[in-house]
Parts: C-alpha cells; sequence; structure tokens
C-alpha cells in the first residue's frame, strides 16, 4: 500500500463473518527494523491503540462485521513498514483459530507527482 507523507490510507483487512464463530481480538502490529510493535487491539474491553504516536491517527471500523481493516491518518514517513492484522475467533466448541494477514506499507512525500502543466503563452492562442 502506497500512502502519501501527511495523507491517509486504509489497510485491508477483511473477511465473511461465520454463524458460530465469534471474533475474540483482533490486533494490528508493525514491524519495522526487525523489531515488532503492537498498534491497535480490540478486546471485550474495548479497542486501544498502544503506541502513543499512532493516538489519534489510526482506527478500525466498528460497525462492519468482518472488517477489521486499519485506518491509519496523518501519515507520518516512519510509518513505513510491514503492518500485520491478526484476528482470533471462538468456535461453538472452545477451539480457537487464527489468521494473518500483512501489508506493506511505504509513505512518500508524494505517491503521483503532479503532472506538469503548461499554460500556453496567450500569443499561441488561435
Amino acid at each position: 500500500v502506497m500512502g502519501t507523507w501527511m495523507g491517509s490510507t486504509t489497510l485491508p483487512c477483511t473477511y465473511v463473518p461465520s454463524e458460530g464463530f465469534t471474533e475474540q481480538t483482533l490486533s494490528w502490529s508493525m514491524e519495522r527494523d526487525s523489531s515488532i510493535s503492537t498498534i491497535f487491539r480490540r478486546d471485550d474491553s474495548g479497542d486501544h491503540i498502544l503506541l502513543s504516536k499512532y493516538r489519534g491517527r489510526v482506527s478500525v471500523p466498528k460497525d462492519s462485521p468482518g472488517n477489521a481493516s486499519l485506518l491509519i491518518e496523518n501519515l507520518e514517513m516512519p510509518d513505513s513498514g510491514h503492518y500485520t492484522c491478526q484476528v482470533i475467533w471462538m468456535s461453538t466448541d472452545n477451539s480457537l483459530i487464527t489468521r494473518e494477514v500483512t501489508t506493506t506499507v511505504k509513505v512518500a512525500k508524494e505517491v503521483n507527482p503532479p503532472s506538469s502543466s503548461w499554460e500556453l503563452p496567450s500569443s499561441l492562442h488561435q
């Protein structure tokens, strides 16, 4: 996923809710320079943003079952890295199922530099 500095980007993480499976925890972690930090965690006690540098900048939709995508706003250059969405469900027989998906984020000063637009000198207008 490409993001623009000071812009926002959504890291996709979706699933189809299934009967008999209850989402236990959802977490987003970020790996950069071979260290992994958990940014966001949702469990039965609510939503928690665990890294202060992401407070007020990240969110996960609350009312759309199956959508665990992470929105990051006001992107900063150090936000580049590998982000992993991990969802753990409990099934009716109390077994746990874990799924993970990793998205690489690259933050650039400008993703698509504006194409040069030329203003013709008035003498060339016919």
